[in-house]
């Protein structure tokens, strides 16, 4: 059975539609968090810079506020993640980064992570191809986007399902290690056919809270 991924973001964008304090916000993310907990393993959070997506969103003084006992991992939706990973490094266990904007030293921030026992994974957009991805070997999971990066709420991309097919049977093919996950418009009509793709994690948002 896939295991389900928390995320948030949805209360953060809600709140400032409706122009909430930041406390209030905390409040709702909180709630939500605590009467579904038997419903996630993970929790996400959606980090994003203003840059690599057009939006910004929580802070770590933010997350330093939510209380979750579920293990955490962080989607880096930023352009400069080294810089990222030190503000949230004690924040998260695992940490995911955009394929788009990896560096050629990635290989030592996965290192470096290792040797700290953080998990590391990699995210690729729904434009990008699989065949583009590197470090599979090395990496402890791939987020594959279902929709356009950036705003929650988007309808999932079915032409994701192929997607999913081919990295796990690139994984299966390879003997590889990664575990898959899948992110973006997944909710209790479509989760059951992206299970059947191949994915070990649903990243589920307005699906699990609304």
């Amino acid at each position: 059975m896939a295991r389900i991924s928390a995320s948030i973001l949805s209360f953060y964008f809600d709140s400032k539609e409706r122009k909430e304090p930041v406390d209030k916000m905390i409040l709702h993310i909180n709630k939500a968090l605590k009467d579904r907990e038997q419903e996630y393993d993970i929790l996400h959070l959606d980090i994003e810079d203003g840059k690599f997506v057009k939006t910004k969103s929580f802070t770590p003084s933010m997350i330093r506020k939510i209380h979750c006992s579920k293990k955490k991992e962080a989607h880096f939706m930023v352009l400069n993640y080294k810089k990222y990973l030190k503000d949230y490094f004690t924040l998260a266990d695992m940490f995911i980064f955009h394929h788009e904007i990896l560096k050629r030293d990635f290989p030592k921030t996965i290192e470096f992570l290792h040797k700290n026992k953080k998990y590391v994974g990699i995210a690729v957009n729904s434009e990008t191809h699989v065949d583009e991805l590197k470090y599979l070997d090395k990496v402890d999971l791939v987020l594959v986007m279902g929709i356009h990066t950036g705003l929650p709420g988007q309808k999932f991309m079915e032409n994701t399902l192929w997607k999913i097919r081919k990295l796990k049977d690139l994984r299966d093919k390879e003997n590889l290690k990664f575990v898959i996950e899948v992110d973006g418009g997944i909710n209790h009509d479509n989760m059951q056919k992206v299970i059947d793709a191949g994915a070990d994690i649903l990243e589920m948002g307005s699906g699990l809270f609304k």
